[in-house]
């Protein structure tokens, strides 16, 4: 069986206030999917963050036409011809996210055609996995007093709750000294720093005003290609770190683990490339002793065995996914996949509307 059809499909949802995240201000979030056909009719879907990028023509000029005729059981062969067919254009970047894209759904198919849920495909077993809230997104028109209420109606149950780190350090100082007290005893406390910061020198003296902040870990201070400026900074202040989200290269990744800048990698199984490459890196890092962290996508991380990230289920004010999301896993402080086959959800038809290409 040979894969014959790749459609793609853009959605923008708003939010109801605008997000701010290290550098950036966020009003909404455009999604873009994928739906991949074999010629037996068996139908694999994915979708990403589009984070404002052309995803669906890229998928569309540059990777579906070497899918298509792909071998519909072997998605790791499949990932080889895209690679290789656009690698003139880019082995990382955007036309990697696009080639992680059809590579999911990909996956998707080889498993609903087997019949079991991808977890059985990849051996990661069927137990709850660990996972993290996204639980708030500081703002200066909220007092910490009120975030850290908003975190504390959903940390009960997680391993880990996380917030965004906001550029005032007298405000992330009573914030995280109420969460530090207040969390329940098994809670654990990120804070995401967005790339915030422009050099260890930087990140070093603000984290030096928050007090003593005893957190889980510290994600994503610098860019990741500074690996030698990650590594300062969790020398220099103590904390854990954690860093890989958005992160395109498998090399990038590695380099934080070698220069012994991180204690947990974070992976984003889109960006990376899909399940396929994402497979050999969670390999890689057990090898290591070096844990994994997923970024975003619960219902794909679940089936890889490694931490799953998460927003609150349902209508939430910083993630509009789970409004698109039919079936998937189960969410209850643990996220345990389901025992659908393939990746086990479906996307609503009326926010995707595939183009047939």
């Amino acid at each position: 069986m040979t894969i014959v059809r790749v459609d793609t499909a853009t959605t923008a949802l708003p939010l109801p206030e605008p997000l701010h995240l290290g550098a950036m201000t966020v009003t909404h979030r455009e999604y873009s999917a994928v739906q991949v056909t074999a010629d037996d009719g068996t139908i694999g879907v994915a979708y990403c963050l589009s984070r404002e990028a052309p995803m669906a023509e890229i998928v569309e000029r540059l990777v579906a036409p070497h899918a298509i005729g792909a071998d519909a059981d072997d998605p790791a062969a499949a990932w080889e011809r895209m690679l290789r067919g656009s690698a003139i254009v880019g082995r990382v970047g955007l036309v990697r996210r696009a080639i992680g894209l059809v590579d999911i759904a990909l996956w998707d198919i080889a498993a609903r055609r087997a019949g079991v849920p991808l977890w059985t495909l990849l051996g990661t077993g069927e137990g709850p996995r660990d996972a993290m809230l996204v639980a708030a997104y500081p703002s200066p028109n909220r007092t910490p007093r009120e975030v850290a209420d908003e975190v504390l109606g959903q940390a009960a149950g997680w391993s880990q709750v996380k917030i965004s780190r906001i550029p005032d350090p007298a405000y992330m100082r009573d914030l995280i000294a109420m969460l530090n007290a207040e969390l329940p005893a098994k809670t654990g406390l990120v804070v995401d720093a967005g790339f915030g910061w422009n050099d260890a020198d930087a990140a070093l003296a603000e984290i030096a005003q928050w007090g003593d902040p005893r957190l889980a870990w510290l994600e994503d201070p610098l860019l990741p290609e500074d690996a030698e400026g990650v590594a300062r900074i969790r020398r220099g202040c103590g904390l854990a770190v954690a860093v890989g989200d958005e992160v395109t290269d498998p090399a990038v990744l590695k380099a934080l683990v070698d220069v012994g800048g991180v204690d947990a990698l974070r992976l984003d199984v889109v960006a990376i490339g899909g399940v396929t490459p994402a497979r050999e890196l969670i390999a890689w890092a057990a090898e290591r002793g070096v844990p994994l962290s997923g970024h975003v996508y619960p219902e794909v991380t679940a089936h890889l065995g490694i931490q799953v990230e998460t927003f609150a289920r349902g209508i939430n004010p910083y993630d509009p996914a789970p409004s698109f999301i039919k079936g998937g896993p189960r969410f209850s402080g643990g996220v345990t996949p389901g025992g659908a086959p393939g990746l086990g959800f479906a996307l609503d038809s009326t926010v995707f509307r595939f183009e047939r290409n």
